[in-house]
């Protein structure tokens, strides 16, 4: 059995020095055991509008500065670092004590632009999401891997939005690029005709973009809700760095991320990307994967994808 963090719900631990440290959020506990005490108490100092673990340290954990704003974002809250420097990064990843002030998130306004990549199977998606975030974004666009004549058919069904059209050709990057390339937003949050933005994300799009920028960040990296057969699956978080500038490349054919300095890069855990699919496809989905690159098809993947989601651990 293997603990899930409290932050970020992943479940790979590192040992450093005297710690555990989570491999994805930052968390360092002194027992993996005590993580949903650790998760109240970081909140009770949230709530507080300050946490400075140098002055006033924790004893079962600690944050450096990006741990505790993957935290803070995880739980509804903005910070701003107690001190800094016009040359130095505002929350870097330095294992130093966390020293910031906090306040409760607020919804913003934004001008974020909504990118889907589909196939022409995909009409009957491509209509949903389009009609449902047709006030939620300031532009969307449909990159079709099709022809002109099938993309012009759904830019006529679909006239506030604009269709694109590239063959995939088995190259994911390649076609993220192409779909970022087409934006004109400064942001740009992409999706698959299978994905949804959640509710909470939903909310939170507007100053995660705004904090964002104040702290140099230009890729932001999402949990996805795997939901197999209609089932939450152990997959989780199982983070897509979807939400980026517009300006990002993506670089693999398959499993494609975007290229960018892991300093300009932050989780965002406020709210889920909703990923919906079918036990047969994710078996297909293995082998296609595989036959495109050796090594793709991470058969790992398909066991956690077919296993049922526990809050607490991977058993």
């Amino acid at each position: 059995m293997r603990l899930r963090c409290s932050i970020c719900g992943n479940w790979d631990w590192l040992a450093r020095d005297d710690w555990s440290e989570c491999s994805h959020c930052r968390l360092l506990v002194r027992d993996v055991r005590e993580v949903g005490e650790v998760s109240r108490d970081i909140v009770a100092r949230l709530e507080c509008g300050i946490v400075d673990l140098k002055l006033d340290p924790a004893k079962r954990w600690t944050l450096d500065p990006a741990g505790l704003r993957n935290a803070a974002w995880r739980f509804g809250f903005e910070v701003a670092p107690i001190a800094e420097t016009a040359d130095d990064a505002r929350f870097p990843p330095d294992y130093s004590p966390a020293r910031a002030h906090s306040t409760r998130a607020k919804t913003e306004p934004h001008r974020i632009g909504l990118g889907i990549m589909a196939r022409t199977a995909d009409a009957a998606d491509i209509v949903e999401i389009a009609t449902d975030y047709r006030d939620a974004f300031a532009r969307i666009v449909v990159l079709l891997d099709g022809t002109a004549d099938e993309a012009g058919e759904l830019a006529a069904r679909l006239p506030w939005i604009e269709v694109a059209y590239h063959p995939l050709a088995g190259d994911f990057a390649a076609q993220r690029n192409r779909l970022q390339d087409t934006m004109q937003t400064r942001w740009v949050l992409q999706i698959d005709t299978d994905e949804r933005p959640d509710a909470a994300l939903l909310g939170a799009l507007g100053w995660l973009v705004a904090a964002a920028d104040r702290d140099g960040l230009r890729s932001l990296g999402l949990p996805r809700r795997n939901l197999v057969d209609g089932i939450q699956s152990a997959s989780y978080p199982d983070i897509q760095y979807r939400l980026n500038r517009s300006d990002i490349r993506f670089a693999r054919r398959v499993h494609e991320r975007p290229a960018v300095p892991f300093v300009e890069s932050s989780l965002a855990l406020a709210g889920a990307l909703e990923h919906r699919l079918d036990g047969e496809r994710v078996r297909e989905r293995t082998r296609i994967y595989e036959a495109m690159s050796t090594g793709a098809g991470r058969p790992e993947d398909e066991a956690l994808l077919l296993a049922a989601f526990d809050p607490v651990a991977v058993r």
